[in-house]
């Protein structure tokens, strides 16, 4: 049994003994509407002698009875209302209330996620559609309308992918009105003689009202966006036609509804399709003229490739998707303004850069992020390359992955397609890369370009000759335990994936494998630019990959993976930084840039690429 089971077991244990003596001394039978009214004259008094103590020690007491689950919690709700008055009640609930179904809502995540997701992802899809198709509004909705019970909510919403701010803030939003009913009830407790009429029908069928507002605002603004774009109507079979590779896209949503057997191992896996359904549904539906997901929410990290028995492949049918809606004019791009200009500046001459020694044949090209933020350890590594490869080149460009992703494929086709031109009239015969996402877009469309791995090059060839700085630089510290997130566009690559072990272990370090790795990895959150779209999803695949971690430091080799992760509250190394200066990396003092110096970083680079005879 690993640590992390057993602090489960711990906590499970706590909240037992404590929700066990809360009814072994009948606390339970302290809560009820007679022994409020018989408190609320000495509370009263309490709450004015000292105030802020009073206000305190009920704030204490509803925490620890809602985030148990506990019952009682309305009756403490009346109870402000009789104490503290309209006002101060209802701040005081308020908050109390939405911290406790937060605490509540945290401790299901912890202590049962992994267990009901894992044996049950058809259940928990459910309630991830939900929150897929409205976001926040269908939380706002439950929060609204007293139908479902709150500690149902808490509960099940720590088993979605939301994330707890999210959760916090709509859930104080949502429960705000019942609130104010509630403590206002409690602050005439004399009138009243149970709970149930604190409701009538009348104010059900307004919180109804005020809960379907959101969702009826949220489906006209969808209708008007509709009609904005004029999407093409369905044809008969249902699939919109859109010429050019539509067969195509029909022919892979056919292969999905026939093949797959809904085992449901991908949907156990991928937080996507945990959402939005298993992949012979989709494509079934799709055929149909139905989308039952959005393909931008994919991470196209093929995860579910990596675990279906029958191999399918569900991501190339969302890429697809993605394409078809791109071509149609029928996506936003406004959400990803931010990463199609990055793409479009490191492509620019104003940051793009070449040296090409005479008799050059292979070029080292690192990529954009990596000489942006590392821009050191890049020129260590170019150093180290060219120790092995005299006549290595670098080339500073970007492989436009990012409108690959994105279903841009003509705008990607027409700008790689002249960087892979250029580079081979150049006389280039080889392509040394040093991220994920450039070397899988070299390998699959970089044509008769030979690809290899900066890291295979280090581990498996000549050692290269020791640099003159190397005499003072700190070695890691003997016997260090880290573990290795994979980058996901590499899963199908184990001799690459030896190669990076193999560099971690020179280094002297221990590394324990993260139970999801090598073809088997996991999407650090970044894949597919989900994040711009869904950041909930996209932080959700963050935190899985911190839960592995257990709390040791992460080594990458992916500069993208190593900022998301690191967002993510990891301590994350990125593979150059720690062999260029590694005690640094491992104490997390190793320079990392962000923007806007990571553009300075890249014309220094490009300065120094200048410089070079």
């Amino acid at each position: 049994m690993n640590s992390r089971n057993r602090k489960k077991i711990v906590l499970a244990l706590v909240v037992v003994l404590v929700a066990g003596a809360f009814f072994w001394f009948d606390l339970h039978h302290q809560l009820t509407l007679e022994s409020v009214r018989g408190f609320q004259e000495q509370a009263g008094e309490f709450y004015a002698q000292r105030p802020l103590v009073a206000i305190a020690g009920f704030a204490g007491a509803y925490l620890l009875v809602v985030a148990l689950n506990l019952p009682g919690g309305a009756l403490l709700g009346l109870l402000a209302g009789t104490v503290f008055g309209v006002l101060v009640g209802t701040v005081v609930v308020s908050f109390a209330s939405t911290i406790a179904a937060t605490l509540a809502c945290a401790l299901s995540r912890y202590l049962f996620r992994d267990f009901v997701r894992a044996r049950f992802p058809q259940v928990v899809a459910r309630v991830d559609q939900g929150m897929a198709r409205e976001g926040s509004f269908y939380l706002f909705s439950l929060r609204l309308i007293p139908v479902v019970p709150f500690f149902v909510i808490n509960m099940v919403m720590g088993l979605t992918a939301i994330r707890l701010r999210t959760f916090y803030w709509v859930s104080q939003l949502g429960m705000l009105p019942g609130t104010m009913v509630f403590v206002n009830a409690g602050n005439e407790l004399g009138r009243l003689t149970s709970t149930g009429e604190i409701f009538s029908p009348r104010l059900i069928l307004a919180f109804a009202l005020l809960g379907l507002l959101p969702l009826a605002a949220k489906k006209l603004l969808d209708y008007y966006r509709a009609r904005a774009t004029k999407p093409e109507e369905p044809s008969a079979g249902g699939v919109v036609a859109t010429g050019e590779g539509e067969e195509n896209l029909r022919v892979q949503a056919q292969i999905l509804a026939s093949d797959c057997t809904a085992c449901g191992a991908c949907a156990a896996r991928c937080l996507f399709l945990k959402r939005a359904g298993l992949p012979g549904e989709i494509a079934t539906a799709f055929l149909a003229g139905k989308n039952l997901a959005d393909p931008f929410a994919c991470s196209l990290c093929n995860l579910c490739t990596a675990v279906c028995p029958k191999k399918l492949e569900p991501g190339d049918l969302f890429l697809a998707m993605r394409r078809r809606r791109v071509a149609d004019e029928r996506w936003d791009s406004r959400p990803y303004k931010n990463i199609l200009a990055y793409e479009r500046l490191g492509a620019s001459p104003l940051f793009s850069a070449e040296f090409l020694p005479p008799s050059c044949r292979t070029v080292f090209f690192p990529g954009c992020t990596l000489p942006g933020t590392r821009p050191e350890s890049t020129w260590q590594l170019f150093g180290r390359l060219r120790d092995k490869i005299p006549d290595l080149g670098l080339v500073l460009d970007c492989c436009h992955k990012p409108s690959h992703d994105l279903g841009r494929e003509q705008h990607f086709t027409d700008r790689f397609g002249a960087l892979r031109r250029r580079l081979y009239d150049s006389g280039v015969k080889e392509i040394l890369l040093a991220c994920p996402n450039c070397y899988k877009v070299f390998l699959n469309h970089g044509g008769e370009l030979r690809v290899r791995s900066v890291w295979e090059v280090l581990a498996f060839g000549v050692h290269p000759a020791v640099y003159t700085d190397e005499a003072g630089r700190e070695p890691a510290p003997q016997g260090a335990t880290v573990t290795i997130h994979d980058p996901c566009p590499l899963r199908k690559l184990p001799d690459l994936q030896r190669a990076v072990r193999a560099l971690i272990g020179q280094q002297n370090l221990v590394v324990k494998e993260m139970r999801s790795s090598r073809s088997r990895t996991l999407c650090c959150g970044e894949g597919g630019s989900v994040g711009f779209v869904y950041p909930e999803l996209a932080a959700a695949w963050g935190e899985q990959r911190r839960d592995q971690a257990q709390g040791l430091p992460v080594v990458t080799y992916c500069a993208g993976c190593a900022g998301f992760l690191e967002r993510s509250g990891l301590q994350t190394i990125h593979l150059a930084d720690l062999i260029a200066e590694p005690a640094k990396a491992l104490t997390g003092k190793a320079a990392v840039a962000t923007p806007p110096w990571t553009y300075l970083n890249r014309l220094r680079l490009k300065y120094r690429l200048k410089r070079l005879p």
